[in-house]
């Protein structure tokens, strides 16, 4: 924290686990709504204490902040909030909190948006918000060094009073502090370094739901030097397993399954369980049986921002308690933890092409082939392309002799111009088509 931030005068809040909401006041209605266009309106305790002073704004008025729901023990937590805002008509309306941190527009008779200082529109807030209970302004601090702000990281965030701070320095810089998180996960697949194939590129990771099927995680590129990812694959390669699923690499490749038998801990700076258009993140679920992976259905998850590798924890075994999702539930919420997954009905992949190539030179044959396939599961599943075009080059007398190329395709047409592309950069004079 130090390192990022500088001296001079800034402002520090508690980050309330809570959602992002927008208070909405013009004359004599208060509303909030959400990112989503949820609006959450009508006689509620929170709406009620604002609607009686709404005299004190002028003209549209809007406040964001944290909607949360108080406790009378520990912090405010998200997972709490969407139990009391799922209970319909009989949701516990009377535990929710607004802590508003920023104002968009509006304003009172004193002073209205737009004001640049950060510092004005708190005070502008703590005016108009001036004596509420359960809608307040932020608790915010100013302070003028990073040492400061590690003093109030240690009262609020590790005294359990918070879930981290926010913040707000100079030229309109925002930064959000929290506690790194740490799982216990099982690797599942990998990839190798294309340049190296003795050295793991990355892992995949999974945790455990209650029905002890494995929840994907998500991935891990960060493994360390050379040396780390070499002994990595060492412990991991030689048990290869079959899978039904496929999981393919930001770069293109394609994972490889292992055994769940290596378990590892990941650190990130923080997990997400939406996407950026306020949907679930979900995640394939797969069960292994008889040295094989397979895949059930996706579920509601979330993704660790920055995973990296930090140990082996050869003490953890590959269980329902030592592998468990909760461990990221105390982060975010992940709604259907305890359902059971449902096997996924994958329609069979379809050739539709495949041509080999070999040259002999000196009486060493090496083989070229390309072959594209219809997944015929795109549309039941997201992570998988309409078409894979694969590229296979084995040259015995090669220091690596095995090579290949994965590239995927939306369309036809598309898998058809790189299948030519590959054809007409790794074909050419000596190459002959063969009935293989």
């Amino acid at each position: 924290m130090s390192s990022n931030l500088t001296s001079g005068e800034m402002h520090v809040s508690p980050k309330i686990d809570g959602e992002l909401w927008f208070m909405i006041i013009e004359n004599d209605e208060v509303v909030l709504s959400n990112t989503r266009g949820k609006l959450i309106a009508g006689d509620i305790p929170l709406l009620s204490e604002v609607n009686k002073i709404s005299s004190r704004f002028k003209g549209r008025s809007i406040l964001a902040g944290e909607l949360f729901v108080a406790t009378k023990e520990g912090r405010p937590r998200v997972s709490d909030l969407a139990s009391a805002l799922g209970g319909g008509a009989k949701a516990k309306v009377e535990t929710l909190g607004f802590a508003a941190f920023d104002i968009i527009s509006g304003g009172d008779a004193k002073s209205t948006m737009p004001l640049a200082d950060y510092k004005d529109r708190l005070t502008l807030i703590e005016r108009l918000l001036d004596g509420g209970k359960r809608v307040k302004c932020v608790k915010t601090e100013t302070i003028n060094s990073p040492k400061e702000a590690i003093g109030y990281f240690e009262d609020w965030v590790e005294g359990g009073k918070a879930e981290g701070l926010v913040v707000r320095a100079g030229e309109g810089r925002t930064y959000k502090v929290k506690p790194s998180l740490s799982v216990d996960a099982v690797i599942i697949g990998y990839t190798e370094k294309s340049d190296d194939s003795s050295q793991v590129r990355s892992i995949l990771l999974a945790l455990m739901r209650a029905d002890e099927s494995f929840q994907l995680l998500g991935s891990c590129g960060s493994l360390g030097d050379a040396k780390s990812r070499k002994e990595m694959m060492k412990k991991i390669q030689k048990s290869q397993v079959e899978s039904n699923w496929r999981y393919t690499s930001g770069d293109g490749a394609i994972y490889r399954f292992v055994k769940p038998e290596v378990t590892v801990e990941i650190k990130g700076v923080d997990v997400q369980s939406e996407d950026s258009s306020g949907d679930p993140i979900r995640k394939m679920v797969l069960s292994y049986k008889d040295n094989e992976w397979l895949a059930l259905q996706k579920l509601p998850c979330a993704s660790i921002h920055h995973p990296v590798f930090v140990r082996y924890r050869s003490d953890k075994q590959v269980n329902t308690l030592d592998l468990r999702i909760e461990q990221i539930t105390d982060r975010c919420l992940i709604s259907n933890t305890e359902t059971k997954a449902e096997a996924a009905k994958l329609s069979a992949s379809e050739i539709v092409r495949r041509e080999v190539y070999t040259k002999i030179v000196k009486e060493t044959t090496s083989v070229r082939k390309l072959v594209v396939w219809k997944t015929n599961k795109e549309e039941l599943d997201s992570n998988y392309p309409a078409y894979v075009v694969h590229w296979t080059d084995y040259s015995p007398d090669r220091k690596d002799p095995l090579k290949r190329e994965v590239r995927l395709a939306s369309a036809k047409k598309t898998a058809t111009t790189i299948a030519e592309q590959m054809l007409e950069k790794n074909i050419k004079k000596g190459w002959e088509k063969t009935t293989a």
